[in-house]
């Protein structure tokens, strides 16, 4: 049961998390040019400022199910990097401390006031192709083997 619960709260913060990233690129990004560089730089900080609030939330409660997650794959493996399975895990885990670093990075940068509009573009632009390649990992670990 313990799997089954996780395996839940896990999706529902990975859905949160992929969501505001699939908006800030998709979205915003989309009408920055409307927008103009005057009023942009204020939306990205009311989105800062709520994102500083909320995601670490997401993101803690999405890492420690995640790490329950992979504890329970890799106690089912005769060793970490046997199976397919356990070496696309591996690499998801390593994307996933990457998309870590760029969010504790982030959060730090907007906490001293150096996110700026090229860093916020770039960061997201990065975590959004992390994101994608976690994703298609997590259905590949069960889908193929060799």
């Amino acid at each position: 049961m313990v799997y089954e619960i996780s395996h839940v709260i896990h999706l529902i913060c990975a859905i949160a998390f992929i969501g505001v990233v699939f908006f800030e690129v998709f979205i915003l990004e989309g009408v920055r040019d409307s927008i103009g560089p005057s009023q942009m730089p204020q939306i990205e900080q009311g989105i800062i400022n709520r994102a500083k609030r909320i995601m670490p939330w997401f993101v803690g409660t999405l890492f420690i199910t995640g790490a329950i997650l992979a504890s329970i794959h890799y106690a089912r493996l005769p060793s970490p990097f046997s199976t397919s399975l356990g070496v696309l895990l591996g690499i998801k885990i390593l994307l996933a401390l990457s998309v870590l670093a760029h969010f504790v990075n982030a959060m730090l940068a907007a906490q001293s006031g150096c996110m700026d509009s090229s860093r916020f573009k770039w960061t997201h632009l990065s975590v959004f192709f992390h994101m994608v390649l976690i994703i298609l990992l997590a259905k590949a670990m069960f889908y193929v083997s060799w």
